[in-house]
Protein backbone atom coordinates (compact mmCIF):
# COMPACT_ATOMS: atom_id res chain seq x y z
CA UNK A 1 0.00 0.00 0.00
CA UNK A 2 1.33 3.65 -1.07
CA UNK A 3 2.53 6.33 1.73
CA UNK A 4 -0.44 8.43 1.64
CA UNK A 5 1.90 11.37 2.45
CA UNK A 6 3.73 10.58 -0.76
CA UNK A 7 0.90 9.66 -2.64
CA UNK A 8 -0.55 13.64 -1.65
CA UNK A 9 3.07 15.30 -2.46
CA UNK A 10 3.71 13.45 -5.71
CA UNK A 11 -0.36 14.16 -6.47
CA UNK A 12 0.01 17.93 -5.14
CA UNK A 13 3.09 18.16 -7.31
CA UNK A 14 0.95 17.49 -10.81
CA UNK A 15 -1.96 18.55 -10.95
CA UNK A 16 -4.36 16.69 -13.01
CA UNK A 17 -4.56 16.65 -16.60
CA UNK A 18 -1.24 18.06 -16.70
CA UNK A 19 1.41 16.83 -19.38
CA UNK A 20 4.27 15.36 -18.27
CA UNK A 21 7.22 14.39 -19.90
CA UNK A 22 9.12 11.46 -18.04
CA UNK A 23 12.97 11.42 -17.22
CA UNK A 24 15.31 8.65 -18.35
CA UNK A 25 15.60 7.91 -14.59
CA UNK A 26 12.09 7.64 -13.33
CA UNK A 27 11.71 4.87 -15.76
CA UNK A 28 14.80 2.82 -14.87
CA UNK A 29 13.49 3.03 -10.95
CA UNK A 30 9.88 1.93 -12.36
CA UNK A 31 11.39 -0.69 -14.38
CA UNK A 32 14.05 -1.94 -11.87
CA UNK A 33 11.46 -1.88 -8.48
CA UNK A 34 13.72 -2.19 -6.26
CA UNK A 35 15.61 1.42 -6.24
CA UNK A 36 14.67 4.58 -3.54
CA UNK A 37 12.11 5.93 -6.47
CA UNK A 38 10.55 3.05 -7.55
CA UNK A 39 7.46 3.37 -5.25
CA UNK A 40 6.84 6.78 -6.60
CA UNK A 41 7.90 5.78 -9.91
CA UNK A 42 5.44 3.01 -10.02
CA UNK A 43 2.51 5.45 -8.35
CA UNK A 44 3.29 7.74 -11.34
CA UNK A 45 3.20 5.11 -14.29
CA UNK A 46 0.29 3.26 -13.12
CA UNK A 47 -1.75 6.01 -10.85
CA UNK A 48 -0.92 8.84 -13.03
CA UNK A 49 -0.23 7.69 -16.66
CA UNK A 50 -1.71 4.05 -17.10
CA UNK A 51 -5.21 5.90 -15.83
CA UNK A 52 -5.05 8.49 -18.23
CA UNK A 53 -4.99 10.97 -15.63
CA UNK A 54 -1.81 12.79 -17.03
CA UNK A 55 -1.04 12.64 -20.44
CA UNK A 56 3.30 11.83 -20.32
CA UNK A 57 6.05 11.98 -23.02
CA UNK A 58 9.18 9.79 -23.53
CA UNK A 59 12.35 11.97 -25.16
CA UNK A 60 14.12 9.13 -27.40
CA UNK A 61 17.26 10.01 -25.88
CA UNK A 62 15.18 8.24 -22.62
CA UNK A 63 14.25 5.25 -24.94
CA UNK A 64 17.84 4.69 -25.64
CA UNK A 65 19.47 5.27 -22.16
CA UNK A 66 16.28 2.74 -20.36
CA UNK A 67 17.60 -0.64 -23.21
CA UNK A 68 21.08 -0.08 -22.65
CA UNK A 69 21.05 -2.02 -19.07
CA UNK A 70 18.62 -4.72 -20.85
CA UNK A 71 20.96 -5.13 -23.82
CA UNK A 72 24.10 -5.91 -21.56
CA UNK A 73 21.71 -8.29 -19.77
CA UNK A 74 20.04 -10.34 -22.87
CA UNK A 75 17.07 -10.70 -25.20
CA UNK A 76 14.52 -11.37 -21.93
CA UNK A 77 15.68 -8.05 -20.73
CA UNK A 78 15.27 -6.34 -24.16
CA UNK A 79 12.00 -8.29 -24.09
CA UNK A 80 10.59 -6.20 -20.83
CA UNK A 81 11.91 -2.90 -21.58
CA UNK A 82 10.07 -3.32 -25.04
CA UNK A 83 6.87 -4.68 -23.43
CA UNK A 84 6.70 -1.31 -20.83
CA UNK A 85 6.92 0.67 -24.23
CA UNK A 86 4.59 -1.06 -25.97
CA UNK A 87 2.52 -0.99 -22.56
CA UNK A 88 2.73 2.95 -22.63
CA UNK A 89 1.21 3.18 -25.88
CA UNK A 90 -0.36 6.04 -25.86
CA UNK A 91 2.82 7.96 -24.40
CA UNK A 92 4.34 10.32 -26.96
CA UNK A 93 7.60 9.78 -27.97
CA UNK A 94 9.77 13.07 -28.57
CA UNK A 95 11.89 12.84 -31.59
CA UNK A 96 15.58 14.74 -31.62
CA UNK A 97 14.25 17.02 -34.19
CA UNK A 98 16.29 20.61 -35.22
CA UNK A 99 14.44 22.47 -32.66
CA UNK A 100 15.28 19.76 -29.90
CA UNK A 101 18.88 19.60 -30.75
CA UNK A 102 18.79 23.50 -30.46
CA UNK A 103 16.71 24.00 -27.83
CA UNK A 104 19.58 21.22 -25.80
CA UNK A 105 22.51 23.13 -26.93
CA UNK A 106 21.22 26.40 -25.11
CA UNK A 107 20.12 24.61 -22.19
CA UNK A 108 23.70 22.76 -21.93
CA UNK A 109 25.35 26.27 -22.33
CA UNK A 110 23.36 27.93 -19.79
CA UNK A 111 22.91 25.27 -16.84
CA UNK A 112 25.90 23.07 -17.68
CA UNK A 113 23.67 20.13 -17.82
CA UNK A 114 25.14 16.83 -19.30
CA UNK A 115 24.03 16.88 -23.11
CA UNK A 116 21.54 13.77 -22.19
CA UNK A 117 19.98 16.09 -19.59
CA UNK A 118 19.85 18.69 -21.55
CA UNK A 119 18.03 17.03 -24.64
CA UNK A 120 15.53 15.42 -22.49
CA UNK A 121 14.55 18.90 -21.16
CA UNK A 122 14.53 20.65 -24.29
CA UNK A 123 12.04 17.51 -25.64
CA UNK A 124 10.03 18.58 -22.48
CA UNK A 125 9.85 22.32 -23.86
CA UNK A 126 9.75 21.76 -27.27
CA UNK A 127 6.71 18.85 -26.77
CA UNK A 128 5.00 21.87 -24.46
CA UNK A 129 4.91 19.62 -21.53
CA UNK A 130 3.82 21.15 -18.14
CA UNK A 131 5.83 18.85 -15.78
CA UNK A 132 8.91 17.51 -16.26
CA UNK A 133 9.95 14.58 -13.82
CA UNK A 134 13.03 13.16 -12.67
CA UNK A 135 15.07 11.57 -10.09
CA UNK A 136 18.02 13.94 -10.11
CA UNK A 137 18.03 16.56 -7.97
CA UNK A 138 20.38 18.73 -9.87
CA UNK A 139 17.69 19.51 -12.02
CA UNK A 140 15.65 22.04 -10.43
CA UNK A 141 17.79 24.40 -8.82
CA UNK A 142 20.02 24.70 -12.20
CA UNK A 143 16.56 25.26 -14.52
CA UNK A 144 14.20 27.23 -12.16
CA UNK A 145 15.11 30.41 -13.76
CA UNK A 146 16.31 29.08 -17.23
CA UNK A 147 12.98 26.82 -18.21
CA UNK A 148 10.43 29.02 -15.67
CA UNK A 149 7.82 27.59 -17.90
CA UNK A 150 8.37 24.42 -16.60
CA UNK A 151 7.51 22.74 -13.30
CA UNK A 152 10.44 19.84 -12.14
CA UNK A 153 9.50 17.44 -9.87
CA UNK A 154 12.07 15.25 -8.09
CA UNK A 155 10.98 11.70 -7.44
CA UNK A 156 12.64 11.56 -4.74
CA UNK A 157 12.74 13.77 -1.45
Amino acid sequence: MPDRSRTRQLGDAIPPGASVLIDSSVVLAYLAGGEPGSPRAAELFDAFVATGRNPASLSMVTVAEILVRPFRRGPAAVATAEAFLQHFADMRLVPVTYEVAREGARLRASTDLPMPDALIVASALVAGADVVVTADRSWRPRLRDVVPEVTVVQLTT
